[in-house]
């Protein structure tokens, strides 16, 4: 329930006042059963392992209602598309829009982005690797490691147009909807079922996108496991609801590598890491479930979130191949469907 919300037009700071999802753990799990309607949890943010039923079933909930939530938008559900315009965030859909060169890396400078690489090397094989799949560590690993994300840099911006210029894929979506975004509850019928909140960020954007961002958090090998099944029940759902049927190769690779940006993301943020667990700590720090990394540092899940979607990217890589969906894009998409040469291996590892 909506009791009160305002906004200051000077400075988008903003108060919002709804009622209190009634958490029936609020202060810790309970044994036993639920009764029907009470609300699970609340759940943590890439702590699968507090869920009350199997990971699928809860992930398989939510979408569906990241379907709904696109369908909705494009069957007009959610008010004229001026007024949503005026209101929401609107993911542009044109090239002019986005940062496109045939002649220069479109994200940063290719000597900038090697030197972010070697410091995230540093930090998974080295510093924190007994928090990382022992394959990290390996010379083979990390050159392809090097390769893929240099060749993502060199073609940032190109990516980001082609994953927002077929409106098909487009559509509102909730921008994180993991475990900590929503509430669960068991129907009198035993059927699990959700709400959802928190959705600052909300509008329309890649869809794909928004489904990786929905999974980054979840436990690796019951994505590897579910994936196909997740995507094939997303388009299936999303076309039931009154969106168009979409192609499951097209969303396959801008899932997997919306994933190898999403771990770009996380390079990014190597730094903060050693700030809320500086080096000297990781010596006796044993695995992932060290209290250190693990809870909330500084009141926040950044730590834990950050090695959770670096693990979750890093084995995409080695473990769905990545870098073979990356190199596909650029042979199908940017040369067969854009019809450009690729970039030069000068262009993509810098000179």
């Amino acid at each position: 329930k909506y009791y009160y919300g305002d906004i200051s037009n000077e400075t988008s700071n903003y108060i919002l006042i709804t009622e209190r999802v009634p958490f029936a753990e609020i202060n810790g799990p309970r044994k036993g059963t639920l009764a029907p309607l009470e609300i699970e949890g609340p759940y943590q943010k890439c702590k699968d392992w507090m869920l009350r039923g199997p990971a699928k079933d809860y992930y398989m909930l939510l979408i569906r209602k990241h379907a709904q939530l696109a369908a909705a938008h494009k069957k007009g559900r959610m008010g004229s598309q001026a007024a949503l315009e005026q209101s929401l965030r609107f993911a542009p859909t044109g090239v002019e829009s986005y940062a496109v060169n045939p002649d220069a890396p479109t994200g940063e400078k290719a000597e900038t982005c090697s030197l972010r690489l070697e410091e995230a090397i540093k930090f998974f094989a080295g510093t924190a690797k007994v928090v990382f799949p022992s394959y990290v560590t390996s010379d083979a690993f990390q050159r392809k490691f090097r390769a893929t994300f240099l060749k993502l840099n060199a073609y940032s911006g190109e990516i980001q147009y082609w994953k927002h210029k077929n409106p098909d894929y487009v559509a509102f979506g909730h921008q994180n909807l993991n475990m900590d975004n929503a509430y669960f509850w068991q129907g009198v019928d035993g059927a699990l079922d959700c709400g959802i909140f928190d959705f600052g960020g909300f509008g329309s954007s890649s869809l794909p996108h928004r489904l990786w961002w929905g999974l980054n958090c979840a436990e690796f090998d019951q994505i590897k496991e579910n994936l196909s099944e997740y995507i094939d029940s997303f388009i299936s759902l999303y076309a039931e609801f009154g969106g168009p049927r979409l192609d499951k190769s097209v969303m396959r690779t801008a899932i997997i590598i919306t994933a190898l940006e999403n771990t770009m993301f996380m390079v990014r943020a190597v730094p903060d890491c050693l700030e809320q667990c500086p080096e000297e700590e990781w010596s006796t720090i044993r695995d992932r479930h060290d209290p250190r990394v693990s809870s909330d540092v500084g009141g926040k899940s950044t730590l834990r979130t950050t090695l959770q979607v670096m693990t979750n990217g890093l084995r995409m890589l080695e473990e769905l191949q990545a870098d073979q969906v990356l190199d596909a894009w650029v042979r199908d998409v940017y040369g067969a469907e854009f019809g450009k040469p690729p970039k030069g291996n000068a262009v993509v590892m810098g000179a």
